[in-house]
């Protein structure tokens, strides 16, 4: 009886990255904020404490650390403000212009973030380079 069931496995590479952005013109300015995807906000916000949730939507929102891991064993730590917005975007603000200045992100360079749990913080990784 074959009832059309495709029973081949198939091994994908495993993607750590929750959200993965191009980054545009107002992302890299050097006052910019980096503009971050609702549905893969939606997905962090449900790991994090409910008071960092309810802080990031205050003025100032809710200071995060993100550990930004480069190529090799470079890493290195930053203390950023993650902000949501009254229309439901999120923002990192506080020092990420100056540190996308600073590394040489430029627009179209892609990046991915995602919440570690365990220390409370995002790890942030550029992808790709253009």
């Amino acid at each position: 009886m074959n009832q059309g069931l495709d029973l081949n496995l198939r091994l994908s590479q495993y993607d750590p990255w929750v959200i993965k952005k191009k980054l545009t013109d107002s992302d890299t300015s050097t006052f910019g904020k980096l503009s971050l995807s609702q549905v893969g906000m939606a997905s962090i916000t449900r790991q994090m404490r409910q008071s960092m949730v309810e802080q990031m939507e205050t003025t100032e929102g809710v200071e995060v650390k993100v550990h930004v891991i480069e190529e090799g064993h470079q890493a290195d730590d930053y203390t950023w403000n993650l902000v949501k917005l009254w229309d439901g975007r999120y923002f990192l603000k506080g020092g990420w212009g100056v540190f996308a200045r600073d590394n040489g992100y430029q627009t179209g360079d892609e990046i991915g973030l995602m919440w570690d749990q365990s220390y409370e913080r995002f790890l942030l990784h550029k992808i790709v380079q253009y």
